[in-house]
């Protein structure tokens, strides 16, 4: 399982082209105290994405309770926006996972994801099963996978406000819950809310100019933090780029802005029918060629 990278993508840059000839992280000041568990414990002159970019599509306060709303709403399938994280692996310290790649940017990174499963516990187990996330490539090309992807666990959403009245979006107990109307798939729903978040990505912002400047303060490279997820279907194997790791705080703002994104998807569906897209998405969750092959038997 080898793959080769651009060796010019493989020097730590500032920004503007040249190299970091020292990392910064020293210079920088101290957030947590020394031995704080935490990700975050220096402050870096990054400016974080945030999800849904810099300024959220307003709402009125009686969106949900307007006749153009009301009377178009049928609801459909229940479904859940969870977050989750892993890495806590008490058998082995270096199975460090997401939280590791978190502690390692100086960032809060969670998978951000969907799932119209009653207990959104089974989905960790699944996430665990596949390591999902676990694949990535060393400094020198090569693929490997790191420790502790299988260890996936859901983290509360916990926003300081709550939806708007009457939303189809409440606040569950770990979860997002998320009442979808009759005439919108999870599937499509998904990707909507996937495409709201981008900017806040992990992988497309570590090709950014911000992403590869932040790794020149820390001298490391930014190809070794990229997420990739191996899919195994009888004999053959394939790789699919991991969408749903970003930067999110889940008991922060950004969970409001999780809310709001949800909000804005449902009712831009339910009162914009004629901005609804007439084709379907092709699915990239689980690879679209055989980028690995079985040894022959």
């Amino acid at each position: 399982m080898t793959t080769h990278s651009n060796n010019a993508m493989l020097t730590p840059e500032t920004g503007n082209g040249s190299v970091a000839q020292e990392p910064l992280l020293a210079a920088a000041r101290r957030l947590l105290p020394e031995g704080s568990p935490g990700a975050v414990t220096h402050h870096l002159p990054t400016q974080w994405p945030r999800p849904g970019g810099v300024a959220l599509q307003p709402l009125p306060n009686d969106a949900f309770t307007s006749d153009a709303f009301t009377k178009a709403y049928q609801p459909g399938f229940l479904i859940s926006i969870y977050a989750a994280g892993c890495g806590r692996d008490h058998a082995n310290a270096a199975a460090t996972g997401l939280l590791g790649l978190a502690r390692t940017l100086k960032a809060a990174l969670h998978k951000v994801g969907v799932t119209t499963q009653t207990d959104p516990r089974n989905r960790m187990r699944e996430m665990s099963k596949v390591h999902y996330g676990a694949l990535t490539i060393t400094a020198d090309g090569n693929a490997c996978s790191d420790l502790g992807y299988n260890t996936w666990a859901l983290t509360h959403i916990l926003p300081h406000n709550d939806p708007l009245p009457n939303s189809p979006v409440s606040i569950g107990e770990m979860v997002l819950n998320v009442r979808l109307p009759h005439d919108l798939p999870a599937e499509e729903f998904d990707k909507r809310l996937d495409k709201l978040m981008r900017n806040a990505l992990l992988n497309d912002w570590l090709q950014s100019l911000d992403g590869k400047r932040h790794c020149g303060y820390l001298g490391i490279y930014p190809e070794t933090l990229s997420r990739k997820t191996v899919y195994r279907f009888s004999k053959s194997m394939r790789r699919s780029d991991t969408a749903e790791i970003y930067f999110f705080r889940p008991k922060s703002r950004d969970a409001d802005r999780l809310v709001r994104l949800a909000e804005v998807i449902i009712y831009s569906h339910v009162t914009q029918p004629q901005n609804r897209p007439q084709v379907s998405y092709r699915s990239l969750g689980q690879g679209l060629r055989e980028d690995f092959k079985s040894p022959a038997a």
